[in-house]
């Protein structure tokens, strides 16, 4: 018995059309033949369809075979045209197979999408005979109400909080922001600020200590520092007189000098100046919260409570005391003030009297202002025959310096008088300036009051320092500003709450914090120069340190007429040595050069700014010796101040320079043309 291939699975319809392709194509003579199969195909489906399961498949084969069976006219047509069929099977067998595969991948991928589509698995459904589509699931509205409930209260909360919601997110980006530029700010350090800050900071740490050890074995009640306890212990030490080396002086050593061991080890009080540990540059934030702590200062204590240290040089002035006691008398915390004098005197005079000596000895009357606070006050005593200038005096003055948060430089002699409340009000006034490395300076006004118990008050004229030019013939042509030069006036009506800027500095007064004594040195070899050489020489090197000059926004000191019985005294400082140090002192400023001597750096310029910016900025010619006019109305209008002052740096440390192309020379067409 002949047993055909069975029929192909009816989910595969191309094969099953493909047979029946095959079989039509016999001829006519098997007409009868394909009928006879297209009804059995007919009754395969049906039984199929109405049969389920592998049972359904084989009943349906066994049909075929038994109608094959009992067809012997069908097994005879097939035996005839069997080679005529695998002839044909073999043409078309190949066109068949690769529409199959072609099918067959439009199935898979069908099958695919269906996983993932809603619209498929719903036909699915239907061919399986689940609900239709037009029906609804009672659970799933149920889910689809929830969800809309939902995404709906979160859009209100969002459309309704929505500018709440995007300051915060923008505030939280801010902050790391800014978190992330202060972090460079502190660590990414240019090539001016210093680069050895740990070794700054171990010696500060060491200087603080080791004054607070000292102070505590002093006897006195004083809150201070002095320097008075350090001689008996052998915290002096010795320098040459700068006219001549064969005389020695004992003098106090300076704050936060060291001395570094063969083992590298640091120890404070030794010939090593702070100056030298910094070489010029621009300290940071952090290392200038560490200068001026004093033994009891912190950065929670108010302003006006901050310790200050006040430097005033006398030469023979028998009114010293009177000047000491005005200056306590008329602050509102002298408590917090340490007065260091540097008296250029002679003991066996008659007209001598000690600068921190009151008219009635303390015995008789504790109560006088000298005497509640004598321990605030240290007096070193030149003798006459030792002075060497004003300039020598005022760097013993700075040796005297003990750690103060503010520093204050007064007067060329100890003439001087001070308003009620004067401390306050400079303190004021620098805060004021929001500058780390402002330096308030100006010309004393004059006063005819000397009484130290009359109370004074400051007025609103003040000295402008705007106007430099060069004096003298040939080679001794030198920079200088003058008193009689410079504008003294009333600050303009919208410049009354803090101070201006200004291009020079004065040696009368000087205020600033207490970290520009340490910065900027006077030099100990200059001798016999006077007040001119000094501020020009100052003024440069403290602009190169990075700092700022101000001018006051009202006077708070005073200067009276000295009964000084030696004026022009210049000692060892005669003929040689002065012309000497003169050369040397334009040679620390680079505007002379000089090969005799060596010129320590600590006693040099700065290494933050370059002194060409100071000359361009202020129109001074310094290869020519000549200067510019009409600086001063470029000053005194605020003009100066509101262009330079925008380029403060972003943290306070001075005014970055380098970021401003100004040139005073530039606009002097335009000031003449507005003034003609």
């Amino acid at each position: 018995m002949l047993r055909l291939r069975p029929p192909p699975p009816p989910q595969n319809n191309a094969s099953s059309r493909r047979g029946h392709n095959n079989r039509v194509s016999s001829g006519d003579h098997n007409d009868r033949i394909s009928t006879q199969q297209r009804q059995s195909s007919t009754q395969i489906k049906s039984k199929f369809v109405r049969r389920g399961g592998r049972q359904r498949k084989i009943d349906a084969h066994r049909d075929v075979i038994a109608t094959d069976e009992n067809s012997s006219v069908r097994k005879s047509s097939i035996h005839r045209s069997k080679q005529s069929e695998r002839q044909e099977d073999e043409s078309t067998q190949q066109h068949y197979r690769h529409r199959q595969r072609r099918n067959n991948q439009q199935v898979s991928l069908q099958d695919n999408n269906s996983e993932s589509s809603s619209h498929n698995n719903h036909q699915r459904r239907r061919r399986k005979g689940g609900p239709s589509s037009s029906v609804s699931n009672p659970q799933s509205l149920f889910i689809a109400l929830i969800r809309l409930v939902i995404v709906s209260t979160l859009a209100y909360f969002i459309l309704s909080n929505a500018v709440s919601i995007m300051y915060h997110i923008f505030a939280f980006l801010f902050g790391l922001l800014h978190s992330s530029s202060r972090k460079s700010a502190s660590y990414k350090l240019d090539s001016v600020h210093v680069q050895n800050i740990e070794e700054i900071r171990h010696v500060l740490e060491l200087a603080k200590t080791e004054f607070d050890i000292l102070q505590s074995s002093d006897q006195s009640q004083s809150q201070l520092h002095s320097v008075r306890g350090e001689e008996k212990i052998g915290y002096f030490e010795q320098i040459n007189h700068p006219g001549d080396k064969s005389v020695k002086l004992s003098v106090p050593k300076f704050y936060a000098s060291v001395s570094i061991g063969e083992n590298g080890s640091v120890n404070i009080g030794g010939q090593k100046m702070f100056r030298q540990l910094t070489l010029g540059k621009l300290l940071t934030p952090e290392l200038v919260k560490m200068i001026g702590g004093g033994p009891t200062e912190s950065e929670s204590i108010a302003p006006y409570d901050r310790t200050i240290f006040a430097s005033i040089i006398s030469k023979s002035d028998s009114k010293c005391s009177n000047t000491v006691t005005n200056l306590l008398k008329s602050a509102a915390n002298p408590e917090r003030i340490r007065v260091a004098v540097v008296d250029r005197t002679n003991p066996l005079s008659r007209r001598y009297v000690a600068c921190d000596a009151p008219p009635i000895p303390c015995s008789r009357d504790p109560d006088q202002i000298l005497c509640i606070y004598n321990a605030n006050i240290d007096v070193y005593e030149l003798k006459t025959e030792h002075d060497a200038g004003a300039m020598f005096a005022r760097h013993i003055g700075q040796r005297m310096y003990r750690g103060e948060y503010y520093a204050l430089q007064v007067g060329v002699d100890a003439g001087n008088v001070f308003s009620d409340g004067w401390d306050e009000e400079l303190i004021r006034q620098l805060e004021a300036t929001n500058n780390e490395m402002a330096v308030i300076s100006t010309y004393l006004s004059e006063t005819k009051i000397r009484d130290a118990n009359r109370p004074i008050q400051a007025t609103p004229e003040r000295y402008t320092i705007c106007h430099a030019s060069y004096k003298g013939d040939g080679r001794e042509r030198r920079l200088e500003h003058i008193r009689s030069e410079q504008v003294h006036q009333t600050a303009p009506p919208d410049r009354t709450e803090s101070p201006m800027l200004q291009p020079f500095w004065s040696s009368e007064l000087s205020f600033s914090r207490g970290h520009f004594l340490l910065q900027v040195p006077y030099d100990p070899k200059l001798c016999g120069l006077d007040e001119q050489d000094e501020e020009i020489s100052m003024a440069l090197r403290a602009f190169s340190s990075g700092y700022d000059f101000y001018t006051p926004n009202q006077s708070v000191i005073f200067r009276t007429k000295v009964d000084s019985n030696s004026s022009n005294v210049e000692g060892l400082c005669k003929g040689n040595p002065k012309n000497k140090s003169r050369k040397r002192l334009y040679s620390l400023i680079g505007l002379h050069n000089n090969d005799e001597d060596a010129i320590p750096h600590e006693y040099g310029l700065g290494a933050v700014r370059d002194t060409a910016k100071f000359f361009t900025l202020y129109g001074i010619h310094a290869s020519e010796r000549v200067t510019e006019h009409r600086l001063c109305e470029f000053v005194t209008t605020g003009n100066m101040h509101d262009e330079f002052v925008p380029h403060m740096r972003h943290d306070g440390m001075g005014i970055d320079y380098n970021r401003i192309s100004f040139r005073f020379h530039e606009l002097i067409s335009i000031h003449k043309d507005s003034h003609q």
